[in-house]
């Protein structure tokens, strides 16, 4: 009897501290992601450029160059660190032979590097999506035009290059050949007709669009667009308030217009 009740109270045991063991977390493979770095590499480039990321694609980053005021693009392997970590709007610098291929927007051949530098405002999206909203927007309008002119000297927020930038990724999107031009600009290569005796104006081929917009103080400016074919013609948003919160920025319109 003793014997049995000796076999019993180790069983126990077994079960007690089996019970009490330590359950260790399954290995994995996932590391965590890699910062982003602004080291520049030990490796000394022919030619440094700096500039705002306006879109990501998965083999290509095209930037808005600061010393070109125009757009480029250069391979997304030659980002150093995790790429994942940026997106539009953030500034780069990107090293390289100093060598591109003429196409538009042109490619960096052979980049050494690109760096990320800073945050920026990805204004290029935020004004690409107000204006092909404003192009949408009363689309009798868009009526056999062949060309999308663009109108922005009344901007306080892009640079240059930011323009560039719009311009490429509005006619990317709508397959209409665009540009930036002003009314005087138009007329005066007569893509604008004024009618001698009633003064009417208009374009026969294509649509003229603006913005205006106050200087962003803390994360928000005002603007109006408006999208113009002739003097009774023409459809826009006014009123109008851009916002960033939580990193992102959106807009609302205070009100819209027709003629």
């Amino acid at each position: 009897m003793g014997k049995y009740l000796y076999m019993l109270a180790f069983l126990c045991s077994l079960i007690f501290y089996g019970g009490c063991a330590t359950v260790q977390p399954a290995e994995t493979d996932e590391k965590p992601p890699t910062a982003v770095t602004n080291e520049k590499p030990k490796v000394k480039s022919m030619q440094t450029l700096h500039g705002k990321i306006i879109k990501m694609e998965k083999d290509m980053l095209f930037v808005a160059i600061t010393e070109k005021k125009d757009i480029c693009q250069v391979s997304t392997n030659a980002f150093i660190g995790d790429i994942t970590q940026v997106e539009p709007g953030d500034i780069v610098e990107i090293g390289f032979s100093g060598v591109v291929l003429d196409i538009y927007p042109e490619i960096i051949a052979n980049p050494d590097y690109v760096i990320f530098t800073e945050e920026g405002e990805d204004f290029v999206g935020l004004y690409y999506n107000i204006l092909f909203d404003l192009f949408e927007g009363d689309p009798g309008l868009n009526s056999d035009i062949n060309f999308v002119a663009l109108d922005l000297t009344e901007d306080e927020n892009l640079t240059d290059s930011e323009k560039k930038a719009l311009v490429y990724l509005l006619w990317n999107r709508t397959q209409i050949e665009t540009r930036l031009a002003t009314y005087d600009e138009l007329l005066a290569e007569n893509l604008i007709v004024i009618e001698k005796d009633t003064k009417f104006a208009k374009m026969d081929t294509g649509i003229l669009m603006n913005m205006k917009s106050s200087k962003m103080e803390k994360d928000t400016f005002t603007f109006s667009a408006q999208k113009w074919r002739s003097s009774l013609g023409a459809y826009g948003f006014v009123d109008c308030i851009a916002k960033k919160e939580n990193g992102k920025w959106s807009y609302i319109v205070g009100g819209e217009m027709m003629s």
